[in-house]
C-alpha cells in the first residue's frame, strides 16, 4: 500500500471521526436543551414515607422538605402529625411529645380561642424549613385514617443540586422521585410561597 493511499485513508478516518463528534455534540446540545426545564420532583401519591429523602441526598441537610397543603389541612386541635398521640396526655388534652424529631413544625392558633370549648379552636401547622430534613415522619402520621394527607414531601429547587444521577431517586422504593418539567408537576405539588387559604369555618 502506497504512502498516498495510507495518508488518504488516515485523512478520511479523521474526517469521519470529526463528523461523528460534531453530530454527537449537536445531539448532546439538543438533549440538554430539551432537559433544561426539567427538575427532580416527588409524586406525593407514590411516596411511601420511607425516610430515605433525609439520608440519601448529597447535601448534608436534604433538599427535600415537608409541606402542608393548607387547602386540605383540617386545622385540627390535635394534629396526629404534630403531637405524638402515643405519648402521655397532658391536663389540657394535648400530648407531651411531638412527632417531628427536629421540632420543625410550628403550631399557631387561628382566630380567637374558645375557652368554653377547646375543641372548637383551629390551628395552622407550618414547616420551619431551616429545621426540616425531609424525614417524612409527619407525612406518615398525616395519612388517612389518622390524618387527611395534607402533609407531603417536596423538592426545594433553590436547594437541590439537580444531580444527573440523583441518589434519592436511585434509592426510592416506589420510584416516586422522578425528573420532569415543572409545568407537569402532579396534583398536590406546590411551589414555595404559594398563597395559603384561611382556616375552615
Amino acid at each position: 500500500m502506497s504512502d498516498k493511499s495510507t495518508r488518504r485513508q488516515f485523512l478520511q478516518g479523521c474526517a469521519r471521526a470529526a463528523g461523528a463528534a460534531a453530530v454527537g455534540a449537536v445531539a448532546l446540545k439538543l438533549v440538554k436543551r430539551a432537559d433544561a426545564d426539567k427538575v427532580w420532583q416527588l409524586d406525593p401519591k407514590l411516596c411511601s414515607e420511607c425516610g430515605l429523602c433525609a439520608t440519601r441526598c448529597v447535601l448534608k441537610q436534604s433538599a427535600v422538605r415537608a409541606v402542608n397543603n393548607f387547602d386540605e389541612c383540617g386545622y385540627c386541635r390535635i394534629c396526629p402529625a404534630y403531637f405524638d398521640t402515643t405519648s402521655e396526655e397532658k391536663d389540657d388534652g394535648t400530648f407531651t411529645r411531638l412527632v417531628c424529631p427536629r421540632n420543625a413544625i410550628r403550631r399557631k392558633l387561628v382566630g380567637k380561642a374558645d375557652p368554653a370549648d377547646p375543641n372548637n379552636n383551629y390551628y395552622e401547622y407550618t414547616i420551619d424549613e431551616t429545621r426540616c430534613n425531609g424525614c417524612a415522619r409527619c407525612v406518615e402520621r398525616c395519612q388517612p385514617n389518622a390524618g387527611n394527607g395534607a402533609l407531603h414531601l417536596q423538592v426545594r429547587h433553590d436547594l437541590c443540586r439537580d444531580c444527573n444521577q440523583c441518589s434519592i431517586a436511585a434509592a426510592c422504593p416506589p420510584a416516586a422521585f422522578y425528573r420532569a418539567r415543572l409545568a407537569d408537576a402532579p396534583a398536590g405539588y406546590r411551589r414555595r410561597g404559594a398563597a395559603k387559604k384561611g382556616a375552615k369555618a
